[in-house]
């Protein structure tokens, strides 16, 4: 049996749990990724890499593949389409696109193009994101718009008018004073509205998200709420516009118990009111479809114990159910899936620029450079370490740390002596760290002792502007190098960022049974680029990105297969400039060339720059303005 095999790094980083069908790795040692699920065309990550850095776009890059989002997209109707069958459903399926998910103009707009076929809708919670997609949205007569979020007159005013459009705007009540406000814009404009109401269900959903539901959620109405809104609407004679109804329990639910719960008590909400509102037809079920980030199949936050299909029939059947009971027409059903629809169809790939390893232990250590007794002790525990006497070394080297640090502070050790204890106690850890690993027990102050004993990757991207949730929420995404999977990694990693933040880390990284603290990777070979993958991050990572030490947005490029079945690149996005993000903070370029010209002008006078360095400086200065924020290859 090989020593090492491409099998063995797809199982060793779990690729076949989390990937979806979209993640495979090639006979090279290349990770590929399929764009349909279904089809056997692939495309090889890491020959993509290479291509777009000959054509000069620079690392780190988004790479987003539109493939995927139509796969995801056809894959969620057709999961629905299937229950509805199965179960002789007598309503419809509707997905809505969350603008809020990712709202990248490209990103968007292939969603949209992908669900055309299938009706597809979009939501939207803010005026913003109304804007950006009314004049998108009009492509399809009767296409839904569902609007959420706060809503001033101004908002509702945008929402009416778009129904001059074409555009099948529903206003979804989500605060009780909202209704009010609709009633006296659409008497003003002369324009019948569509309503729903968003409900507060008793119960909440499961996972990190989970506040999002329950009684004491942000948004949403109680049951004597819900009868005052339909109170209001019957008063004002325009029952008949209430045509909706919403709940949500969270982005990411992890188990489907939380769901079937929470679906009984809506559903019957939807039966209740349909009996005092007959215009009642569509049942919207929220976001919250999740997506599998480690592979485990498991209600841990990170993951989902439940597939698409079995979210689909779990949806259709408890509606179903409940109806029947009532004797309710099958409402049409809407799903605002947004996580599970683009999460899968970006990778960042970022490029290792230096590595950090750690001390490795020595057979022997060279004696104290003076006859130092403390400095003594540490050489002998150090060549008498053994397995039995492992932990009680750990303590004496414990207190040993703490006697040198307190003799330099008296000044009974002078620098050599410190050098030489800190560089020995290094390598005594290190080496009761891998000692104990052959005991059968091992202590859990030892166990720790290992978190100190793993090499830092140092990679050229910023994780407070692509992966914000992996700093905010400890969110898990997968990591792997994109090649050399044809051969064993050996060093246990963690990975750090560009910023000078000691929060710009990743040190827990995705495990079928845990949450591993080590990433394995390879050894860098010197001067060969060595580059990792970050998986599905296609959902919120994007938009929720900030500026921390000014790195902007990536690079980010659209790939798809071209007519002769090709991978090709569709679309560049340029990631930002200096200039750009210096622009945000409201530094003005020009206002910095001037001042940089004034002090030129000065060292020139004073006699401390020559015109060749005040050329150079501000031939850089220009330069750096216009170039990308993150490090250039050499």
């Amino acid at each position: 049996m090989p020593e090492w095999s491409v099998s063995r790094s797809a199982e060793l980083y779990g690729i076949h749990s989390w990937g979806n069908g979209y993640v495979d790795i090639n006979d090279a040692g290349h990770v590929t990724i399929r764009p349909e699920s279904s089809s056997d065309r692939t495309i090889d990550l890491h020959e993509l890499v290479r291509s777009v850095e000959q054509r000069g776009i620079d690392l780190p890059v988004l790479f987003r593949f539109d493939g995927i989002i139509r796969d995801r997209v056809r894959r969620i109707n057709e999961a629905f389409g299937a229950a509805i069958t199965e179960a002789g459903y007598r309503g419809r399926y509707r997905l809505a696109y969350p603008v809020k998910v990712n709202q990248q103009r490209h990103v968007v707009d292939c969603v949209y193009e992908a669900g055309r076929e299938y009706g597809i809708g979009l939501e939207v919670g803010s005026k913003p994101e109304m804007l950006a997609v009314l004049a998108t949205h009009n492509n399809v007569a009767g296409g839904l718009l569902l609007c959420n979020g706060y809503k001033d007159a101004r908002y509702i005013e945008l929402a009416l008018l778009a129904r001059k459009l074409g555009i099948r705007s529903v206003i979804i009540v989500e605060q009780i004073y909202e209704i009010q406000t609709i009633l006296s814009v659409a008497e003003k404009l002369g324009i019948d509205a569509e309503i729903g109401v968003r409900f507060k269900p008793s119960r909440k959903g499961s996972g990190r998200w989970e506040a999002s539901g329950g009684e004491a959620a942000k948004f949403g109405l109680c049951s004597y709420q819900v009868l005052e809104a339909i109170d209001i609407l019957r008063n004002r004679d325009r029952l008949d516009w209430l045509k909706l109804l919403h709940f949500h329990i969270g982005s990411q639910i992890t188990s489907i118990g939380s769901l079937k719960r929470v679906l009984k008590e809506s559903a019957r909400m939807y039966a209740e009111i349909a009996k005092l509102c007959p215009s009642l037809c569509f049942f919207d079920v929220g976001g919250g479809l999740g997506v599998d980030y480690d592979g485990s199949r498991t209600n841990f936050e990170s993951s989902m114990n439940y597939t698409l299909e079995e979210y689909a029939r779990d949806v259709v059947w408890e509606t179903l159910e409940v109806c029947d009971e009532q004797g309710i027409k099958h409402p049409d059903i809407i799903s605002e899936s947004g996580r599970a629809t683009v999460a899968h169809h970006a990778v960042l790939v970022t490029e290792v620029m230096e590595v950090a390893p750690v001390i490795e232990p020595r057979p022997s250590l060279e004696k104290p450079p003076t006859d130092n007794e403390t400095l003594e002790d540490l050489h002998t525990l150090y060549e008498e370490l053994t397995i039995k006497n492992c932990h009680e070394t750990y303590n004496d080297a414990v207190s040993l740390r703490e006697d040198i640090l307190q003799a330099f502070n008296q000044g009974d050790l002078n620098l050599a002596e410190r050098a030489y204890a800190d560089r020995v106690l290094r390598q005594l850890f290190a080496k009761i760290n891998a000692v104990s690993k052959e005991l059968k027990y091992v202590p859990e102050d030892l166990e720790r002792l290992d978190l100190n004993f793993r090499d830092t990757y140092f990679c050229n991207f910023s994780i407070f502007q692509s992966l914000p949730d992996s700093w905010a929420i400890d969110h898990l995404f997968p990591i792997l190098p994109i090649h050399r999977l044809e051969t064993k990694p050996t060093r246990r990693a963690i990975i750090a960022d560009l910023t000078c933040d000691s929060d710009g880390t990743i040190d827990r990284f995705i495990d079928l049974k845990s949450v591993r603290r080590f990433l394995m990777l390879h050894e860098t070979n010197g001067g060969a680029p060595y580059h990792l993958g970050i998986f599905l991050v296609g959902a919120y990572q994007e938009i929720l990105g900030d500026l921390h030490n000014l790195f902007g947005d990536t690079n980010a490029v659209h790939v798809d297969f071209d007519e002769r079945g090709k991978p090709a690149v569709r679309s560049l996005v340029e990631g930002d400039t200096v200039r750009e993000v210096l622009g945000f903070v409201q530094f003005e370029p020009q206002e910095l060339l001037d001042r940089l010209h004034t002090s030129i002008e000065r060292a020139l006078g004073e006699g401390t720059l020559t015109r060749e360095e005040a050329v150079m400086l501000e031939r850089q200065f220009r330069e750096g303005l216009e170039g990308y924020t993150y490090l250039l290859a050499e």
